[in-house]
Parts: structure tokens; sequence; C-alpha cells
């Protein structure tokens, strides 16, 4: 493989460093900084979800292939890369596991008595099916909805409702704002929501609103719209507020590092890379997560999101708290 090859990776990907300078020249950068002129010479870019890319990252830019770490891929823009013959992969399922572990977490936080309550699903794809594993052994019932377009009345008999579905616009099952002022005036009065989702899955003046009033019994959001620039008004409403770190475990970082190096070396056909896993680390936790924590860390300067999402660390573990 030519060393003469350019790959650009966001810098704050640390999963990947060192992993592909065997088979190409590599720049790194801060998201920020990639642009039409510094991805001139790259075949290759892989990014995170921190901001768009589309025509005005990519026209005239030399890039074959584009690779996001996120299970989500709404930041890029697939139909410009397909109608330009630039092929894109993402990290899908990666963290199902991690946000499902979050998503337990945060049902241990509403209620002692989750044996006595219902959960509805939104979305029972990869993460939605983690979360369903995960409520089943805390003996909650479970009304699924999948996919979104099904939304009925069934679904909002739960006592909490938790999002995890992709966040589409349009197509055959738009999610875009499907958590509405409808939606939340059909929940129960005194239900919880969860979104681990994307953020504009939920509008959030609808969500205000249904909390002031008193209609909601309360919300836990990792993820919101407009990031990282949030409505910070929000957050005295918001139960549990995190900075879109539910599946940024290190077990899911590294699945979907994995995928990508995978994707990569499927298609530059390099062998080495087909064939190349990262290897987990020892779990060296003490078996509790505590969401709460990561709320207050978040609380005491939302306006850091990006920081804080790019250094968080946590492991996958048993037990939330």
């Amino acid at each position: 493989m030519s060393s003469y090859m350019l790959l650009t990776l966001d810098k704050s990907i640390k999963e990947l460093r060192g992993v592909f300078e065997p088979y190409f020249a590599v720049q790194y950068l801060d998201s920020k900084n990639i642009s039409k002129e510094t991805l001139k010479n790259s075949v290759a870019l892989i990014i995170r979800s921190t901001r768009k890319y589309g025509e005005e990252t990519l026209a005239g830019a030399n890039v074959k292939f584009i690779g996001t770490v996120t299970s989500g891929y709404e930041h890029i823009d697939t139909e410009f890369c397909e109608k330009n013959g630039i092929f894109w992969a993402n990290a899908h399922g990666s963290n199902a596991e991690s946000v499902g572990e979050y998503v337990e977490a945060a049902l241990a936080q509403i209620s002692e008595k989750l044996s006595e309550l219902t959960l509805g699903i939104v979305g029972v794809g990869a993460t939605g099916s983690s979360v369903k594993k995960n409520a089943e052994k805390l003996g909650m019932r479970l009304l699924l909805c999948d996919p979104p377009k099904n939304l009925n009345d069934n679904v909002f008999e739960a006592d909490i409702i938790t999002l995890h579905v992709p966040l589409e616009k349009y197509g055959k099952y738009p999610t875009y704002h499907i958590a509405n002022a409808d939606f939340f005036s059909k929940m129960k009065r005194g239900a919880w929501l969860i979104n681990a989702a994307r953020g504009a899955v939920c509008d959030s003046e609808a969500l205000r609103a249904a909390l002031q009033s008193g209609h909601l019994g309360g919300a836990v959001v990792d993820v919101w719209e407009n990031e990282p620039n949030i409505d910070e008004s929000l957050l005295p409403l918001i139960e549990i507020a995190t900075p879109h770190i539910a599946g940024h475990s290190t077990e899911a970082k590294i699945n979907a590092a994995n995928m990508l190096i995978k994707s990569i070396g499927e298609h530059f056909n390099i062998e080495e890379l087909k064939n190349k896993t990262l290897p987990l680390p020892q779990n060296s936790s003490n078996g509790v997560y505590s969401i709460r924590k990561d709320d207050a860390e978040f609380r005491k300067n939302p306006r850091n999101f990006t920081e804080i999402r790019n250094e968080y660390k946590r492991k996958a573990e048993l037990n939330p708290t």
C-alpha cells in the first residue's frame, strides 16, 4: 500500500492513533480544522459527530472514503457522498451495550421498584434491544414500538418511555421531533422520558412545557438539540443531564474503532486492516457506574460540552447506580 495516500483523522479519536501509519500518511486534525483545503490530498477521512460533513467540506477534495466512529450518521451528507462517489461507513451498534447500561443506571435513579413499572421502548434496533434485555432482568413490563411509525396508544401506557431511534428528517419513518407536544400529551401524567438517541428526536420546547406543567414526572437527557450549543435554561428542569456520553464507554469506543479499521481495510483492500482488532482493556473498575456523578460534572460547566464529551472515560460496567 502506497504511503503517499493521505488519511485524515479527527484527533479526538484516540483509539485510532498509530493504527493506520503503516498503510497511509496520516494527518491528525481538530474537527474545526477539517476543511476543503486540509482535505485536498486526503483519500480517507475518519470523524466523530461533533459537526456536519457535506458539500462545504468535501466538494473538490480527493476523499473517497468517509467513516464515522458513531452509530448515527446524520452528520454525514450521505446523499452528497453517494452522488460524488464517496463511500461512507458508520459504526452501527458499536455502543448498544454502553447505552443499554446508561439507561439501566437512569432507571435505577427513577425508581427503586422498577419491577412494578412499565417501560416503553421506541426503536428496538441494536440499542433498543440492549435496553430491552436489561429491563427484562429488572422485571419490568415492556411495551415495544418499532418501527417508530407504529406509535400508538399502547406505548403511551408506559410509566417510562425511552427513545432509541436514529434521527431521520425524511424517508419512510421520519423521527425528527417524534417526541413533540402531541407525544407528551399522550403519555401518562407523571410518566418519565429518557432520550439517549439524538437530540432532535425530541422537541425541546415541547419537553420544557410538559415538565413545567407537571404532566411529565421527569426526564433524563443525554442528547440535545443544537449540540454542543445547547439551551442551558432546560437544565434545571431535567433530573439527569449528561453531554452525549451514554454510548461512550471504553468498550464502545474500541468496538467502533474496530468497525472503522475493518471498513478502511475492505475499501482499500488492505488485508492486515481487514483482520486487525484492537483489544478491549482489562476491566479495572469497581463494577459501579455513577450516572449522578456524570450529571454533576456536566452541570458545573455545560458550555464545556465538547471538551467533557471528548475527554470522557467510562467502563461499561455492571450494577450501575
